[in-house]
């Protein structure tokens, strides 16, 4: 054994980012899955000592040293210690740290593209629990509101938006997509009075032109009684003035009549109220 006069310079595990200046921090570490690590002990003066690494008492084969390199690929809360073996086999003091490893944030996000220009565009992401949000997009655009509303879109708002969420120290994958801004001439949004669904292949369905403008939009139809005849979210030109809804009696075919719908196209505007003739 050595004498008294020796002594073992085991200090707390430090650690230090392989991309960073090493620089000696305190336990506990957080780390993201898949980060590699650092982490070191001040060596003995002495030569000749050798280090046990491990990670919830399984010893790590990647070094004797002072010093390891530890990949974690495991989400969870794990306890790394080690110790030194003197030359002569004299066991230094145990030294450990808890290691907190974080999964990286999942994103999901959304928007109301195509847009027509002076709508809004309406960025949503799912709730990511404790997470920051950053978005990016053209004309310089940047936000870190989750749900994010760009007012009175232009042209120039046109293009590629990312969005980054970071939790728990950890940052997600990059998502992108594309939102488009154009010009919608108001002439080409055309609510028709009536249609003539009667199988000639004219005009036999209620036709809105331009409604493929306002993805979001959706339509409730009733008769003179007030009864839900048809609704459509979003509408897509598809009815053929059949009753689609509730208790159909005298089967789906509707009588020649007027009728009545509410048409909400979904982007904050008013609801439109007006009347369809079903004529055969």
């Amino acid at each position: 054994m050595l004498s008294l006069l020796r002594y073992i310079l085991l200090l707390n595990i430090g650690l230090f980012s392989s991309l960073i200046a090493a620089a000696q921090l305190a336990m506990p570490d957080s780390v993201c899955i898949g980060a590699a690590k650092h982490y070191f002990v001040d060596p003995n003066p002495f030569p000749g000592s050798t280090y046990i690494w491990r990670i919830d008492g399984i010893t790590q084969s990647g070094s004797v040293a002072n010093e390891i390199d530890i990949t974690w690929n495991t989400t969870g809360t794990f306890l790394l210690d080690v110790q030194e073996l003197a030359l002569d086999g004299c066991p230094g003091p145990l030294r450990s740290g808890q290691v907190f490893v974080s999964s990286a944030p999942t994103v999901i996000a959304n928007s109301n593209s195509p847009v027509c220009t002076g709508n809004s565009i309406n960025l949503t992401a799912e709730t990511v629990t404790g997470g920051n949000y950053f978005w990016t997009g053209p004309n310089g655009y940047t936000s870190n509101v989750q749900n994010s509303v760009i007012l009175f879109a232009s042209v120039a708002d046109d293009g590629i938006y990312s969005l980054v969420v970071s939790a728990n120290g950890c940052t997600s994958d990059t998502t992108t997509f594309a939102i488009v801004v154009s010009f919608c001439d108001v002439a080409d949004f055309n609510i028709p009075e009536g249609f003539s669904p009667n199988g000639d292949g004219i005009n036999d369905l209620f036709v809105i032109k331009g409604i493929d403008h306002y993805p979001d939009n959706s339509i409730v139809i009733f008769n003179r009684w007030g009864d839900k005849i048809f609704e459509a979210s979003p509408y897509e030109n598809t009815w053929d003035g059949k009753c689609t809804v509730g208790f159909r009696a005298g089967g789906d075919q509707l009588p020649i009549g007027t009728y009545f719908y509410l048409l909400n196209l979904g982007d904050g505007s008013e609801i439109i109220k007006g009347t369809i003739y079903l004529n055969k």
